[in-house]
């Protein structure tokens, strides 16, 4: 009943003494990991063209209508998508984490779209117009005065919403990372478990040694995600600017 290493070192196990996170952090590691080099990017991409390039039209009216709506969606729709799509069509490997941290992404896309949408309007206009005014061009401008200045609403945002995806359930379970594997993944390649379908798969074990490991197991998830949010709010705090 106490917390000691093999909790965090040791893979699943049938046996709830030697059971523990291992696999299920490494599994959350990889698949956040995939999730932050998919969404980061291309939300930052198409969060500038819309704020700051795209022309004000109908068309782009409904694209901002549809990245709203898409931050509303239930995350079972993104495993379904995930399940028809990814390992149905494309055939990637069941319960991989690539395959979680490709669902992830589509969840938390919207979330940094909005999140640096709502940075670049921050910034003042006059920022924008002493930049045009000695000279600059308007990629200049983006790129080299209002990102640099609107990165730390950006990143609060990206931790918000790569938070959001550590503690989602129902997507990793459709695509199968609820399985029972007893060694640490090497790669995103292979089968793992996450941490919240770790604590499902004990929770809904009828072994009442779990109990305990479940606890511990919803402790550790809960702890990542105060931490993530804490550091959110630290570079908030630490680089936000006062206009």
């Amino acid at each position: 009943r106490k917390l000691n290493t093999a909790l965090f070192l040791n893979a699943d196990s049938r046996y709830p003494e030697l059971a523990g996170l291992g696999g299920a952090i490494m599994g959350s590691f990889y698949a956040l990991l995939t999730c932050f080099v998919l969404s980061f990017p291309i939300g930052i991409g198409a969060a500038i063209y819309l704020e700051e390039f795209a022309p004000r039209n109908r068309f782009t009216d409904i694209i901002e209508v549809n990245i709203n709506n898409l931050a509303a969606v239930p995350s079972v729709v993104f495993g379904l998508l995930a399940l028809a799509v990814f390992l149905g069509w494309m055939g990637l490997p069941r319960s991989a984490p690539f395959v979680g941290g490709m669902t992830l992404a589509l969840m938390t896309l919207p979330t940094i779209i909005i999140a640096t949408r709502a940075a670049l309007k921050a910034v003042p206009p006059s920022i924008r117009e002493a930049a045009l005014g000695i000279g600059a061009s308007r990629h200049q401008v983006v790129f080299d005065h209002v990102l640099p200045l609107a990165m730390p609403g950006i990143l609060t945002g990206t931790i918000i919403g790569l938070a959001q995806a550590l503690g989602e359930t129902a997507p990793l379970l459709l695509i199968g990372m609820n399985a029972f594997i007893t060694a640490i993944p090497d790669s995103p390649f292979d089968a793992a478990t996450a941490l919240p379908t770790q604590i499902f798969i004990w929770a809904d074990s009828p072994e009442r040694g779990f109990v305990s490991r479940t606890s511990a197991a919803i402790l550790v998830l809960l702890g990542f995600l105060v931490a993530m949010n804490a550091v959110a709010i630290y570079l908030r705090q630490k680089f936000e600017r006062r206009w």
